[in-house]
């Protein structure tokens, strides 16, 4: 175990040195060999697969999604079986229930979180970096070799080989092999980008698949030695220092992304990087293997490093968290932040009870060693099936460039899912107390409880069950029917270019008014005319210190029906939210032009034709897609419900103010350029500007 233990922080180590400084000229050399590995070893065979950008993580997310109803499903009748042993005795006749707990452990480790969170691994990079995969073609043929690899593991659980493929079986050094080129994908496409700086989702996820290398290959040792320490030391590298891991990389790229809010704390994210795989991670074996140990000082080690790793947990959690402050309206208007939350809310506390139950295994008097399963039962379900959830919803639609074809059906998938995982773990470990309260007593008979609660488990993650089958349908209507998704410019989110005047403003004020990383800011300048296009917005200056974003398109009837608009919510006492939750009929969480020209004219607001409709939907609509959704009607108004004046997208020339002139109706640029005219002093905020200028009349 000791050796074990060096040689994974030998590989970790090195992975983090080759990456922040490289290997001289050797690391061409290595990039060579691999390439020729990928791309002209196989000959003819690699040739069958696309090299578009995105294809590797479409491939992969596919084949993760083929397997997430086989896999549920298969847990679903495992858990079934708890409660009524002999269910599938008339269908199949008489069969080996480990068997079944090995194929669907099988389909669920290694089919749908193993190809889904890789597949969104190479998603990320392809965003982050900028660029595809530099073997986009290789990548995709690996996925295949996994896909087969773990079907016939599968069906290979049902047959008298059965006990050879167990998690810590010689077999699984194949998923090693494969693991190692998905690993030399990912260096190969860092080292052709000379990407000085590194995401938090890039580390981990680079990071990641050295332990689950070091995993994979482990299970030999475990083999050949049949090691209750190698066993229990595997299960914390594929469960802890790989499946935990990727389910933070996928939170920390899509929670930001989808908020327009960078990481709250860098000092979190490397606190969390680095001590996620220099701790043992606190959750068991999914299969219940647990140590036990005369060995004080041992299981004081084991003791001390498990209670550690809380802190990297703890850390990315608290992070990811403050990240969405202000910004928590996104988990209604996206079912992946939604799902990428409640798996980082559930990581901690799955963590803590795992935590509990590994001392108590190992070295302790095993009270609470029955809650193992329970605690990794959660693990993969709840923070790693719902992080590969939230996958395939935001990046295999994008990965493919489609728009998701229904949004009301893929919010149904997500209440399915997050209740069967919330609600199956919670009776499982309702289960583990129960059986041990009875197994206290002495009792031998079977009790009505034990049945009533055993029965309860199977019956939540039906839920979960029935939520792959929706999510599965959901994505083959926008395989067929989904339209191209809308890019902006670089593939950014929000606006290109922002107009600020002199002054003081905050990092998380401009992100609220819809800049993003990559937006241009223009200080004391106007955004040019020619520049302005379908995606940028300018905030008025009547109520707003600074202009803001450019929208090309608008007309008075679009500032007259925001302002009643900022009426109807004044006199109701209602939010944005509220008023977009009046207007979207159909909960899809978007507004087309027909649903919000029938609701102004619900809410008696305006009974505009449908020309005018349309000119409006399009001065809303930021990213493009004929449609208004929560966040873009949200910055046509400002804090206090006032509507953002949307202003004409060709510049008139104004003559020389006068005292006619409604000054507050002017640009804060126009009013500095009217007070040097006069001589008045031109700093301060617009209303100072205001104050002096109507003071001199």
């Amino acid at each position: 175990m000791a050796i074990g233990t060096i040689i994974y922080f030998l590989i970790i180590i090195g992975l983090f040195l080759g990456i922040s400084r490289g290997l001289g000229s050797f690391s061409g050399s290595l990039r060579e060999i691999a390439f020729f590995s990928m791309e002209k070893a196989p000959v003819g065979l690699v040739d069958l697969f696309p090299k578009k950008k995105g294809s590797a993580a479409t491939t992969w997310m596919t084949l993760g999604l083929v397997w997430m109803p086989i896999a549920a499903t298969l847990t679903f009748l495992n858990l079934w079986l708890d409660y009524d042993s002999t269910a599938l005795m008339s269908a199949v006749g008489d069969f080996d229930r480990d068997n079944l707990s090995s194929a669907a452990y099988i389909a669920t480790f290694w089919g749908f979180l193993g190809m889904t969170l890789i597949g969104a691994g190479f998603h990320i990079q392809n965003r982050m970096l900028g660029s595809k995969i530099s073997s986009e073609a290789g990548a995709s043929m690996f996925s295949i070799f996994w896909f087969v690899l773990t079907l016939a593991l599968v069906v290979i659980s049902f047959t008298s080989l059965a006990p050879h493929t167990t998690h810590a079986s010689a077999f699984f050094t194949a998923y090693g092999m494969l693991a190692l080129g998905v690993l030399a994908a990912h260096l190969m496409t860092i080292y052709d980008n000379k990407n000085s700086e590194m995401s938090t989702s890039s580390w981990l996820i680079i990071l990641s698949l050295g332990a689950l290398i070091y995993g994979t290959f482990s299970n030999l040792c475990y083999f050949l030695t049949g090691s209750e320490e190698v066993a229990w030391n595997i299960s914390k590298s594929l469960h802890g220092w790989w499946l935990v891991p990727m389910s933070m990389a996928i939170a920390t790229f899509l929670i930001p992304k989808n908020t327009g809010n960078i990481l709250w704390s860098k000092l979190l994210s490397v606190t969390g990087i680095v001590l996620i795989f220099f701790t043992l991670t606190p959750f068991t074996s999914y299969t219940g293997h647990g140590l036990g140990s005369d060995d004080n000082i041992l299981t004081i080690q084991v003791s001390l490093w498990s209670t550690l790793a809380l802190v990297p947990i703890f850390a990315m959690t608290f992070n990811i968290i403050a990240t969405m402050k202000g910004r928590w309206e996104s988990m209604v208007e996206s079912t992946s932040t939604a799902a990428s939350m409640v798996s980082m809310f559930l990581l901690p506390l799955g963590a803590i009870g795992g935590l509990f139950a590994s001392i108590s295994t190992f070295g302790g008097d095993a009270s609470l060693a029955g809650i193992g399963a329970s605690m990794d039962h959660l693990l993969l379900w709840g923070v790693g099936g719902l992080a590969a959830f939230a996958a395939l919803n935001a990046m295999l639609p994008e990965s493919m460039e489609l728009e998701n074809y229904e949004r009301s059906r893929q919010k149904l998938a997500f209440w399915f899912v997050v209740v069967g995982a919330i609600g199956s773990s919670l009776m499982s470990v309702m289960t583990d107390f129960v059986n041990q309260a009875v197994e206290e007593t002495g009792y031998l008979a079977s009790v009505k409880a034990q049945q009533d609660i055993s029965v309860m488990v199977a019956v939540m993650f039906y839920f979960f069950t029935i939520g792959t089958f929706i999510a599965a349908h959901q994505f083959i209507l926008t395989r067929s029917r989904g339209q191209p998704m809308v890019m902006s410019k670089g593939n950014s989110i929000g606006a290109s270019k922002f107009s600020l005047m002199s002054g003081t403003y905050t990092i998380r004020g401009l992100l609220g008014k819809g800049l993003s990383l990559d937006t241009e800011i223009l200080v004391n300048e106007e955004v040019p005319e020619e520049e302005i296009g379908e995606t940028k917005i300018r905030v008025s200056a009547g109520l707003h210190d600074t202009d803001g974003v450019d929208i090309s398109v608008s007309t008075d009837t679009a500032d007259d029906i925001l302002w009643e608009l900022s009426d109807y919510l004044k006199s109701n006492n209602l939010k944005i939210f509220d008023v977009f939750k009046q207007l979207d009929e159909d909960s899809s969480m978007t507004l087309t032009a027909f649903e919000f020209r029938e609701g102004l004219n619900k809410l008696g607001l305006a009974n505009l034709p449908p020309h005018e409709v349309d000119r409006l939907v399009s001065a809303l609509d930021i990213n493009g897609d004929g449609m208004i959704d929560l966040p873009e009607l949200g910055l046509a108004f400002t804090k206090d419900m006032m509507p953002a004046k949307i202003i004409e997208s060709e510049k008139e020339e104004t003559e020389e103010p006068d005292k006619e002139i409604n000054l507050s109706k002017l640009k804060k640029a126009d009013l500095v350029e009217i007070a040097k005219e006069r001589g008045i002093d031109s700093s301060g905020t617009k209303k100072d500007i205001l104050e002096r200028l109507n003071s001199e009349e």
